[in-house]
């Protein structure tokens, strides 16, 4: 799958063209996601990933990742959820923390908080 699509490391190493996921025809109701394999660095990469798309883009919940994933994955060479969710397994805890600070956020407004830096503004 990484070979075809030209994601290996290889590939990249090479400069090769990144063929889109979402060019991809599947046929027979064939499982793409049992031929995608991550190792720890990928998967920690895509775990870095999703906490950076979570906060960026002010997901609140999984039901708020699972279509922003939908509508936008490809975009961002997310896998489908079925992958994310089993490398969200491994720091649930970290991902919990992270959608409870958006939902926080949404909730009870940050003004002291400056939206480029994150640094909490002095009210004096």
């Amino acid at each position: 799958y990484l070979y075809l699509t030209h994601e290996s490391k290889d590939a990249i190493a090479k400069n090769k063209h990144k063929y889109s996921k979402a060019d991809i025809r599947l046929l027979n109701n064939f499982d793409i996601d049992r031929y995608i394999t991550l190792d720890v660095e990928d998967k920690e990469d895509l775990f870095n990933e999703i906490c950076d798309i979570i906060d960026d883009h002010d997901l609140a919940n999984m039901r708020e990742l699972k279509n922003f994933v939908k509508y936008h994955g490809a975009e961002y060479g997310l896998p489908s959820m079925k992958v994310i969710r089993s490398v969200m397994k491994m720091s649930s805890g970290i991902i919990r923390l992270t959608f409870d600070a958006v939902y926080q956020e949404r909730r009870y407004g940050r003004a002291d908080i400056d939206k480029d830096t994150g640094e909490v503004l002095n009210n004096k």
